[in-house]
């Protein structure tokens, strides 16, 4: 099977680690926190495999890196408070596109192909770093766990997005870059394809070299 989707009317994207390389802004983001509560530094590498699950698991992880006997929940609290502030202050000056997302999300948008997100950002972080990166006038759904009571790994998240395209599973494909979007494409009951560039998952896994590779041109 080609990376394309004959039938598909929509394209639900994952987007840290997958449309976007935000690492370095959470990392920044993340130490300017830790300098607040008086905790060491943490490295991209040490944040890297916490992406993804949302700000308190990604904040949890980081305070574990690097303070393992701060990990309680009050603690990991107002850490995520404060590092949610520090980003939402500043969240994308170092954040870049990957692979062809700049010129293909346009003519997949301009060939009626409706595109949104499904993020365990939130919804109002989300929107600032698409429109950071100048994607804003191409998306139809930006969905964070915020506006969800069903965040991912639940594959509710996914299909409330595709319900907001005014699609249903089996017209949208979802992308991604871990091994919950794969999971969560699955239960779901939704194609999913994932970036070349993005974590191991199973040698069965459709992958995506290009975003371009989902339009007209790419089947």
């Amino acid at each position: 099977m080609s990376p394309g989707v004959p039938s598909v009317r929509g394209i639900v994207f994952d987007l840290d680690g997958t449309l976007v390389d935000s690492l370095a802004d959470i990392t920044h983001a993340m130490n300017g926190a830790f300098a607040q509560l008086s905790l060491p530094p943490v490295t991209e590498e040490q944040v890297r495999p916490a992406l993804g699950h949302g700000a308190m698991e990604l904040v949890r992880e980081a305070v574990r890196a690097v303070a393992p006997d701060r990990t309680h929940d009050g603690f990991v609290t107002e850490a995520r408070r404060v590092y949610l502030e520090v980003y939402a202050a500043d969240p994308a000056p170092y954040t870049r596109l990957f692979a062809d997302a700049g010129a293909a999300l346009p003519a997949l948008h301009d060939a009626g192909i409706a595109l949104g997100i499904c993020t365990n950002k939130t919804t109002d972080l989300a929107w600032q770093v698409v429109r950071a990166v100048g994607l804003d006038g191409v998306l139809t759904a930006v969905r964070g766990r915020d506006a969800t009571q069903h965040p991912k790994p639940d594959p509710r998240h996914l299909l409330e997005t595709a319900a907001e395209l005014d699609l249903s599973a089996d017209e949208i494909v979802y992308v991604g870059d871990n091994p919950v979007d794969v999971a969560v494409a699955r239960d779901a009951g939704v194609e999913y394809r994932h970036v070349a560039w993005g974590e191991p998952v199973a040698d069965d896994v459709e992958r995506l070299e290009r975003f371009a590779e989902l339009g007209p041109e790419g089947r």
